[in-house]
């Protein structure tokens, strides 16, 4: 496809959502007309199934077993080709209502490969959210009417209409994150295992049983309004842990991009709008300040969000006000652990990856390698052979193993650790001691030879392609020192004696451990951190439950 840079952005006639459109809440008048339906082809509804209440002993309600070995991978295409409405991928839109919507304002973020904009995108505004506010709650209380099965077969439909985009959105996500080609379409494609699991799932609850003076059910119900707001280095697959949950459980969701990387997240929703009735789904582009909106609002009811602890710990503080649900998936500095019988050869280059795979911009890249002393020279050396040798460049490169750092803001971040190391005389057994100038934002991987425990860059998350590597002794030591930090998001053990990687697992104290892989989070697993690494967790057959009110019925009739 074209970048962005090299074609006008059209500038359709503003379509903007109209409030007369949107009923008010009024006590004195009767309930909202429900929002339209799209012309589709949905499985026809039936009345939801009320479960009886438990007044005896009951036998458990048969859960549908979730078939986790068919989602490892991709499923097949359709049979039959999907219909493909052409979208425009050098136009963007927000989404409210069903309608593309554009802005007085406009902003646009920058290609990281050659710091060059890219499309304008449309500001949002206190009315646009207030718009969306009003579309998401009449929305959601016909959505949440269907079926768990209903709701789960038109995500099975969005994921058939959206892989018809996956080569556009691949070249955009390319453009405007700087991963490599191949790493960005794998992250387009994480739509199909998502809502494949989720169209899985069970309805939560149903189970009821007899506590000797009543009968007990607990069953699940959705919260209503969903915000999430959603970070710029992985922006779909981290969209999708919280859309797909959140829609199937029956609530409405209102996507929030980092201004970052707002461009494939506009155009998944777009695209979701040949599904999903209108309001359902809709997306707001813009600064803080539309997130804060989002936050602030009486009548959202959930706050799901991927990002830093300082902006973590100020939306815990501004939801308080309205005690909105909040789930905070926040930074980490995560550990990794090597044991002295490993295969140095095999295990090192992977080691390496785990720290700059994305440029180690993802939160469970491991940012503190602990390596046992009697094999921490060859370990190293091997380390340092491998990462002299990673390519780094632009996503349309040939044989690039890393991209640039996906923003400005970031890149100085990173810089400042490197010139930090350099000042005070850290040795650099391999990569830049100072980061130079390009056409983009581009910084080649280094590890930092044994660094004292109180450095920067042992304390601090880099989320940049730098890395310590220190010596340990005792298993008693190294655990202690993996877990002395605030935060505990994730972290890998490596060696060959499984029970003793086992044992160590259990005593690091975070969210979750890999043995012998670099961190690979999965859609049926939980993704939650310890510790200030948040609160809560998404994904896995648990996650869903995030997205839902807890109810029990105690049924006292006839005792």
């Amino acid at each position: 496809m074209a970048t962005l840079s090299s074609r006008p952005v059209h500038k359709p006639t503003t379509a903007t959502a109209s409030p007369k459109s949107v009923p008010k809440p009024n006590k004195a008048t009767p309930s909202p007309k429900p929002v339209p339906k799209p012309h589709m082809a949905t499985p026809s509804q039936k009345p939801v199934s009320r479960p009886m209440m438990a007044t005896s002993l009951q036998k458990p309600v048969p859960k549908r077993k979730i078939d986790c070995g068919a989602l490892t991978h991709l499923a097949p295409p359709p049979p039959k080709p999907v219909t493909k409405p052409k979208v425009d991928f050098g136009s963007f839109s927000n989404v409210i209502g069903g309608k593309l919507c554009k802005s007085r304002n406009t902003f646009s973020a920058k290609n990281p490969a050659n710091k060059q904009p890219l499309g304008d995108v449309p500001a949002a505004n206190r009315h646009d959210v207030e718009q969306a506010v009003r579309y998401a709650n009449v929305a959601q209380k016909e959505w949440a009417k269907k079926t768990w099965q209903e709701r789960q077969q038109i995500c099975l439909r969005f994921k058939d209409v959206y892989s018809n985009y996956v080569d556009d959105l691949t070249d955009l996500l390319a453009l405007e994150i700087g991963r490599p080609k191949h790493s960005c379409r794998r992250e387009v494609e994480s739509c199909g295992v998502h809502a494949s699991f989720h169209a899985q799932l069970p309805l939560p609850g149903g189970d009821g049983f007899d506590a000797g003076d009543r009968g007990i059910m607990v069953r699940y119900t959705p919260l209503g309004v969903v915000a999430a707001i959603c970070p710029w280095n992985s922006p779909l697959v981290l969209c999708f842990g919280k859309l797909f949950p959140a829609v199937v459980a029956g609530n409405s969701i209102i996507i929030k991009p980092s201004p970052y990387a707002p461009y494939t997240t506009l155009k998944m929703v777009e695209i979701a709008q040949q599904v999903f009735p209108p309001g359902v789904v809709q997306v707001l582009a813009g600064d803080a300040s539309v997130g804060a909106s989002l936050v602030e609002h009486p009548n959202i009811h959930k706050i799901s969000f991927t990002g830093s602890i300082p902006t973590g710990r100020r939306i815990l503080q501004a939801a308080a006000a309205t005690m909105k649900r909040v789930t905070l998936e926040l930074g980490g500095n995560d550990a990794c652990i090597v044991l002295p019988d490993v295969d140095i050869d095999d295990v090192a280059p992977k080691v390496a990856m785990s720290a700059f795979l994305s440029s180690g911009q993802i939160c469970v890249s491991s940012k503190r390698i602990y390596i046992h002393q009697s094999i921490y020279k060859p370990f190293l050396k091997a380390m340092i052979d491998f990462t002299s040798q990673i390519k780094v460049g632009p996503p349309d490169q040939e044989d690039v193993t890393i991209g640039p750092i996906q923003n400005s803001m970031q890149f100085e971040k990173v810089k400042e650790l490197f010139e930090d190391c350099r000042r005070k005389g850290y040795k650099f057994a391999v990569g830049p001691k100072t980061v130079e100038e390009s056409m983009g934002y581009y910084i080649h991987p280094a590890i930092i030879d044994n660094p004292p425990d109180d450095s920067r860059i042992v304390t601090e998350e880099p989320f940049g392609p730098i890395v310590p590597c220190q010596p340990w002794r005792d298993e008693k030591e190294v655990i202690a020192r993996a877990n002395n930090t605030k935060t505990g998001l994730g972290a890998t053990v490596w060696g060959k004696d499984l029970k003793r990687c086992e044992k160590i697992a259990h005593e690091i104290e975070a969210g979750s451990v890999f043995i012998n892989s670099a961190a690979k989070p999965t859609p049926l697993a939980p993704l939650g951190g310890m510790k200030e690494s948040g609160i809560g967790s998404e994904w896995g057959p648990s996650g869903i439950k995030a997205y839902m009110n807890e109810q029990v019925i105690h049924n006292f009739s006839g005792r």
